[in-house]
């Protein structure tokens, strides 16, 4: 990175620090260096910068030389540099502290090269910092790139971290003065050519973002700006980092009264404080005693996966339709209602870019992949024109919905069920499974976490509970962390089935035996007016069945096909693994027989309510219905 012209760029520098120095208490000014001139000295001239390169016997990398003829050493180069130095004191580093020894030690077959580097560059440097705190300028002459430009490294003695790597001079100027400017960002009364640029730049940004043109492009130009501590491009290039799901700091004031920052930020940090399992403390003293109340309902909402994202206008709308299509799993939906309604969505101040607070609500933040996060984006909102976002993709496409996707998980151990039934909502069935009200929405990491956090929950298990789909009435339960199959004891899922309703149970499990093969196990049952009418089970290589098959449904599918008809194993209990394309077609078959289906992106990526049921494979406890699977023979 280089600097065309250093007059200017030096000039410039040095007027900003002086200015700063005027807006300064008069106690705090640098007196000495404003008589001097500022930061600047004279040129060092041809002859100084020759007698420089006879000292380490080489030609001085081409952006330090060029900087010396401007200005032989510089005064508050950034950072803890209070003095750099000039021809004058420029000398070698010789590592006095025995650094590369420490280094070295470091270092094996496996290191890489820019640690080698860094090793030897301790003792054939050339040290450019005369006055800092415990702050190392380094110039390596050993690493160089192909313009003849020395590596510049920072090294903070008081930091314990390793030194910072700038590819040359130019850049480390460039940086220091970045970090110089960026340092009076909070100040207003801070201006000057540039700062007027970069403000214009981010608003620039702001309207071509709301117009859905390049994401890309103008989350650059805000990074640019925010590099420079201009506040209102850290806070728009956060907001499409959050819809991008790259969460960052998202430096929004913490003003309980600014709907901004209640709606739609202090959600996300609640969410994200949570995840991270840090000290309540700390969020709540950010807020102060004033804004105490609405931290601990932020902070209580994040973890009982209460919070609703809220919205003005026909986005508004469009959201609390959404979130009850979501609820039961029709995430395609849902998806739609909420990109279609993106054009009304209303912002609430200028630094508002993108509805943020949407990643935070627990059925419908889900929905928002980092893909969709850039369709919401790239789509024109808040009055602004400009081209449409790219084409809607729902997410259940290509087999998201049936059953034979349930099948495909490459996990040697992949184990399910399932219970879907006829004639009850999904509210119900919950209800019945619980004994009470469904629990909040899960994900399947937070239901994995909910499992297992603590507490007996032996004889309980979890579900996530949903529709079945586009054939109507049906309603599912779904564990894909089962407890372990027993053979024979299998008594079903707890759900009070209604006379004339129907019911599917599955229960696929595998489970390998270190040394001695596998029991996997694929168990279907079929009941009717609350008898078991069909089950079938393939385990280990053999299978049985009893009852009359369903409509529709050839019983060879949920036999020894499902081993793709490998012999069982005489070992006692286990046997081959089974076939995932003959348990998809399995899966297929049945969702097809009965026009059932479980919904993909509900079940892996969104969240679903959940509820807490008794064990498949013991009897019910008081007050518990299962749904008991009774061998039955076909008549005759």
């Amino acid at each position: 990175m280089d600097i065309d012209n250093w007059q200017w760029f030096l000039d410039r520098w040095n007027a900003q620090w002086r200015a700063v120095q005027k807006l300064a208490d008069p106690e705090e000014a640098d007196e000495e260096a404003l008589a001097a001139g500022g930061l600047c000295f004279p040129p060092a001239g041809e002859r100084r910068t020759a007698a420089l390169e006879r000292r380490p016997g080489t030609a001085l990398p081409p952006s330090y030389r060029a900087f010396l003829q401007v200005s032989d050493g510089w005064r508050h180069a950034g950072g803890s540099v209070y003095l750099l130095a000039g021809t004058g004191d420029a000398d070698w580093h010789r590592d006095p502290m025995g650094m590369k020894a420490l280094y070295e030690e470091q270092l094996d077959a496996r290191s890489a090269p820019s640690e080698v580097l860094m090793a030897g560059m301790w003792e054939r440097a050339l040290r450019l910092s005369v006055d800092s705190d415990m702050t190392d300028v380094l110039l390596d002459p050993g690493d160089t790139d192909e313009n003849g430009e020395w590596a510049v490294y920072v090294y903070k003695g008081w930091s314990g971290e390793y030194p910072e790597r700038y590819g040359s001079f130019a850049a480390f100027m460039r940086e220091g003065h970045r970090t110089f400017v960026a340092d009076q960002g909070d100040d207003p009364r801070f201006e000057d050519e540039l700062t007027r640029e970069l403000d214009a730049s981010v608003e620039r940004a702001r309207v071509a973002c709301l117009a859905g043109e390049d994401v890309d492009a103008q989350a650059a130009a805000l990074g640019e700006a925010g590099s420079f501590g201009r506040p209102r491009a850290r806070v728009l290039r956060e907001q499409i980092g959050t819809m991008l799901g790259r969460a960052g700091h998202l430096p929004v004031p913490p003003d309980t009264n600014d709907p901004l920052y209640v709606r739609e930020v202090m959600p996300v940090l609640a969410l994200e404080h949570c995840q991270r399992g840090r000290d309540d403390d700390w969020f709540l003293r950010r807020h102060g005693e004033e804004g105490r109340e609405a931290a601990e309902a932020a902070l209580a909402a994040a973890r009982g996966r209460t919070f609703r994202y809220v919205s003005p206008g026909a986005f508004g709308r469009a959201v609390d339709e959404a979130r009850e299509q979501a609820r039961w799993g029709d995430a395609d939906t849902a998806w739609r209602t909420l990109v279609t309604a993106v054009p009304g969505w209303e912002p609430y101040g200028p630094e508002h870019l993108a509805p943020i607070g949407l990643t935070a609500d627990p059925l419908l933040g889900p929905l928002v992949t980092p893909e969709r996060g850039r369709h919401i984006l790239t789509t024109p909102r808040a009055g602004h024109g400009g081209r449409t976002g790219a084409p809607v993709v729902g997410p259940e496409r290509d087999g998201g919905w049936g059953l034979g996707w349930v099948a495909q998980d490459d996990r040697p151990d992949h184990s399910y069920r399932f219970v879907a039934v006829q004639g009850v909502t999904p509210r119900a069935l919950a209800e019945r499974l619980g004994g009470g009200e469904p629990l909040a929405p899960h994900t399947e990491r937070e239901l994995w976490r909910l499992r297992h956090r603590g507490g007996d929950t032996r004889g309980r298990c979890l579900y996530r509970v949903g529709s079945c789909g586009g054939a109507g009435d049906w309603s599912f339960a779904y564990d894909h962390d089962p407890e372990t199959y027993q053979y024979g004891r299998v008594e079903g899922p707890g759900a009070l089935v209604p006379p004339g309703v129907r019911s599917v149970a599955v229960w696929c499990e595998r489970n390998a035996v270190p040394g001695r093969g596998r029991t996997d196990v694929f168990h279907f049952s079929y009941a009717e007016d609350g008898e078991t009418r069909f089950t079938a089970v393939a385990r280990a290589g053999a299978a049985e069945a009893t009852g009359t098959v369903p409509d529709g449904l050839d019983p060879a599918l949920f036999g020894t096909a499902l081993f793709d008809g490998a012999p069982p194993v005489p070992a006692e209990g286990t046997g081959p693994g089974l076939a995932r394309d003959a348990e998809t077609r399995a899966l297929d078959a049945i969702g097809a027989a009965f026009g059932i289906g479980l919904p993909r992106f509900a079940l892996r990526q969104s969240g679903l309510h959940a509820a807490w049921g008794p064990s498949w494979i013991r009897p019910p406890g008081p007050g518990q219905a299962v749904l008991t699977f009774v061998r039955r023979r076909p008549a005759g």
